[in-house]
């Protein structure tokens, strides 16, 4: 199994400091996943809002993080390209490519956020179009041929893009899919690797959309068993479950607060209200002692046939020393019971 981290910072500046000492607790953070053998770390994109709005151009964050680590694969989930002119996309992450060589994921989504779209003064009605239309110009601005393409949002003849990545064909591509189920099967039909929130679906509803996904790659000849399929939770790790589950509720409390507000509200207050452990653990946080973690997600493996479980470690306004013994204890307690195994430094 691979095991990652995500990163969607919501900034509350009274526990995380100034943004340039948040930025240094990130990469410290991201250092420290290299060296215990973390596969790859991912960042969203936000805009405008403390719900990750603090790292607004992941590429230039992940050439930064490329420059300090030297294994971990660096990834954007997700690139929200209604946003963007995709030729800009495709120079951007190619050089986070070479920077790295060769480390780039490439996430790719529709965004939710409507409030981005009407802030930048783009629509968000024909967000589909667009990141389908994209999707294809990226490719082939990747592909070493000059970019012709002629759609019903953009046309381009012979544009060359510097520079090339080194993954060749190109960097692997994730498509983030939630309830449509159209992008299920765009995902399928185009071969790309999948990225979900498990916790969002009923078990049902998430076997079927994966099964549309999988049907989707076999009947564009794309082998299932080669392609990931990843699950995002929040996680906090602690040598007693009692102290993991009450201590993650409070900063996962902090977390949904900055959210609940990321649709043009101001900033929070905080410590916020403690949400109900259960409740919160239902939905989206594996908290506890090293045991009931890898209990948790055995089950989701099975339940949901993740590939990839990436986990928010760092969440909240959290203390950058729990953080890092958040992350040491997954490495080394929790990781080493899946396989392939993997070893801590």
């Amino acid at each position: 199994m691979r095991f990652d981290a995500h990163y969607l910072v919501t900034y509350i500046p009274q526990l995380d400091g100034p943004i340039a000492a948040l930025y240094q607790h990130l990469f410290e953070q991201i250092e420290l996943l290299d060296v215990l053998g973390f596969d790859d770390v991912w960042v969203t994109e936000h805009h405008f809002h403390e719900y990750g709005g603090t790292i607004p151009h992941p590429p230039t964050f992940l050439a930064a993080a490329a420059r300090k680590t030297e294994r971990i694969h660096l990834g954007v989930a997700i690139s929200v390209l209604p946003l963007h002119n995709p030729l800009q996309v495709a120079e951007s992450y190619a050089m986070v490519d070479v920077i790295s060589n060769g480390r780039l994921e490439f996430g790719i989504g529709r965004g939710n956020a409507p409030p981005e779209f009407h802030s930048m003064g783009v629509s968000y009605d024909d967000s589909v179009l667009r990141i389908r239309e994209a999707t294809q110009i990226i490719r082939q601005a990747w592909s070493s041929e000059a970019v012709t393409f002629h759609g019903e949002l953009f046309s381009y003849d012979a544009v060359r893009v510097l520079p090339q990545p080194v993954q060749r064909p190109h960097p692997p591509i994730w498509v983030a899919a939630s309830r449509s189920d159209d992008s299920y099967r765009w995902a399928g039909w185009n071969g790309f690797n999948l990225m979900i929130l498990p916790h969002m679906f009923e078990p049902t509803v998430l076997q079927t959309h994966l099964a549309m996904y999988r049907d989707a790659l076999i009947e564009a000849g794309h082998d299932p068993a080669r392609r990931e399929i990843l699950g995002k939770f929040h996680i906090y790790v602690a040598e007693r479950d009692a102290d993991a589950r009450r201590e993650a509720a409070h900063y996962l409390a902090n977390y949904s607060a900055v959210g609940a507000n990321s649709r043009g509200g101001p900033a929070v207050s905080v410590p916020a209200a403690p949400s109900d452990g259960y409740d919160a653990e239902r939905r989206q946080l594996i908290a506890g002692d090293p045991q009931r973690c890898i209990d948790l997600i055995h089950d989701w493996r099975e339940r949901a046939g993740l590939t990839t479980f990436s986990g928010t470690f760092y969440f909240g306004g959290m203390p950058q020393e729990l953080a890092l013994k958040n992350i040491r204890l997954f490495a080394e307690q929790v990781m080493p019971a899946f396989e392939p195994a993997h070893t801590g430094v």
